[in-house]
Formats: structure tokens, sequence, C-alpha cells
């Protein structure tokens, strides 16, 4: 059996998928193999031969430019720039690989503690998909709140996008990617983006995983087990080891981090970034946070004019009749 996963990223952010594909592959069962795509735009050939470094009798590696399937479907994609964001291209691998029955996606932005196979082999049954929740949804209310309010999701079955285990014959069967193509025309979400589109598409249909899989590391979440010992660490948001020396759990990032080709570069990355790029994070933090306010807000004003406009046709057939 070959265990197919995907990573997506552009030219800058393949340093990091080294990192990432490097402590899965440490970690991996020897009793399996497993085939890593990286799904992309415009990966350059020096980078690409980082990467193909890694590859061994269990591991192999191919290089998937999407955009000849992006204009096989071109007629399909209404708003074309949104599939410039690699973010968006894990809608894609279900119809792109016909030949699984299930896949792996996963960030760039993690490590990988744990045997991946273990992963691959849970049950997820007819499931869309399994996932882990997105913490920050469960434990900040602002966060929490927006879901429910402007997706329409629960808190407490909101996923966390970067780490998913696809049932692509559901996604198939499903037409996954032509609701998400028609979601696109009639919502516009702004807060966590493809992450909002997923969980609408799937609400009901995700089955969630222990939450060791994909423990969230950024400022201010908590968990019921000890980080160290988690499956997967992702560093989501601005929470980037190579960009702070005080990241939680950094020390095991740059564990595997230093035994790479690119750690060069990581430790001259950390030391080049400046107080005002710094500064930059903490306000988009802010930001971010702000947005979600915001968008429940107009989510509250359009439920109260729906109401508003029912009461009105309401009040106006008692007239006439």
């Amino acid at each position: 059996m070959v265990i197919p996963i995907f990573y997506a990223c552009d030219d800058r952010f393949l340093k990091y998928t080294i990192v990432s594909l490097s402590s899965m592959i440490r970690n991996a069962s020897k009793e399996h193999r497993y085939h890593v795509y990286v799904l992309h735009t415009n990966i350059t050939e020096p980078m690409k031969q980082k990467v193909y470094a890694l590859k061994n009798e269990q591991f192999q590696i191919t290089f998937e430019n999407v955009m000849p399937y992006l204009d096989s479907i071109s007629d399909r994609l209404p708003l074309r720039h949104y599939y410039s964001k690699t973010t968006y291209f894990r809608f894609f691998i279900a119809e792109m690989f016909p030949q699984y029955k299930k896949a792996i996606y996963i960030d760039s932005d993690t490590i990988v503690q744990g045997d991946i196979s273990r992963l691959f082999a849970t049950d997820i049954g007819d499931c869309y998909l399994g996932a882990c929740h997105e913490q920050a949804m469960v434990q900040v209310d602002a966060y929490g709140t927006y879901c429910e309010r402007v997706v329409g999701v629960s808190r407490n079955r909101y996923f966390n996008a970067g780490l998913l285990l696809i049932n692509c014959e559901q996604f198939r069967h499903k037409q996954m990617l032509d609701q998400f193509i028609h979601y696109l025309g009639v919502y516009h979400f702004v807060v966590t983006q493809d992450e909002d589109y997923l969980n609408l598409i799937c609400k009901d249909h995700v089955c969630l995983l222990d939450q060791r899989w994909n423990t969230e590391l950024t400022e201010g979440l908590v968990y019921d087990y000890d980080e160290r010992e988690a499956f997967i660490l992702h560093y989501i948001m601005v929470n980037k080891p190579w960009h702070y020396h005080e990241c939680r759990l950094a020390d095991v990032f740059w564990n595997y981090a230093d035994e790479t080709e690119v750690a060069s570069e990581l430790h001259a990355e950390l030391a080049a970034y400046t107080d005002e790029e710094r500064e930059r994070d903490r306000l988009s933090g802010e930001n971010l946070y702000q947005m979600a306010l915001e968008e429940t807000a107009k989510a509250e004003c359009r439920r109260v004019a729906r109401r508003t406009r029912r009461t009105v046709r309401t009040t106006e057939q008692i007239a006439v009749g």
C-alpha cells in the first residue's frame, strides 16, 4: 500500500516544507511506502532538488504543478485570483488524483513527531474528512461566536484545515469542488477563508480526530496533555520558530531543522527578522480578532434586517386579508 500525502506551497515556503517532511520521514513506519506530492505553481528547480534529496526507499516525492489542471477547469472558476493561493489547492486533490480513495493533506508549518501511517489508517467511515478541532474557535469566544454566527458551524465542530485526512471518494461523489466553487459566489469569508468554506461544505460530515494529530501552537491556547507528546505540532498564525526565539516548542522545530540543508537559511531568517516585522505580526493578530467581531456584527445586522422584512410582509398580508 502506498500512502499519498500532499503539501501545497510556493518557492518561498518550501524550506519549511523540507523541515516538516524531514520530521515525517524520520518518524514514519518503515513498513509502508509513501508518495509525497507538493502542489505548486512556481517552484524553481534548485529548490526542488533540495526536496528530492530527502527521497529514500519508503518515500517518493513528486512536484505537481496545478496550473494545467486549473486551465482545464477555468470555465468553472468564477474567481480565478483565488486559485493562486496555495491554501486553496487542497480542494483539488480528490479530482486531480482519482486513483486515491483517501489522502493526507498537511500544512508546511508543522513538525510530525508521530507515525503518519497511523493517521492514514484511521477509519473515518463515510465522513468527508477527518480533522482536529480548531482550538482558537473553541478557546477564544470571539472566534467561536464568529464561526457559529457567520459560518454556521458549532465552535465544537469547527476544524482546523492544516491537517486533513480526506475521503477522496466522498469528495468526488459529493462533488465537493463544485460546491466550493458555488459557495465562492455566495459567501465572502475573510477571517479564515478556505477553512471557513471547508467547514461549511463538510458540516456534520467530519470525523474529529485525536487533537494530538494537530496541536496548534500559538499564544493563549492550552491543552489537557503535554504538547511535547503531540503527534503533529502546528505553528499557526504568526507563531513561527523561524521568526521568534521565544516561540512555543521552538526547540523541537530546530531539532529537525538543524539536520536539513536549509538550516542556515532558516537561522538567517530568524536573525534578520526585525522589530518592525514583529510589530506587524502583533497588529495582524489584533486585526484578525477585530475582523471576527466585525463580521459577526454584520451577520447579526443581516439577521435583524431579514426578521424585519418578514415581519413587514406578514403585517402587509394580514392587512390585505
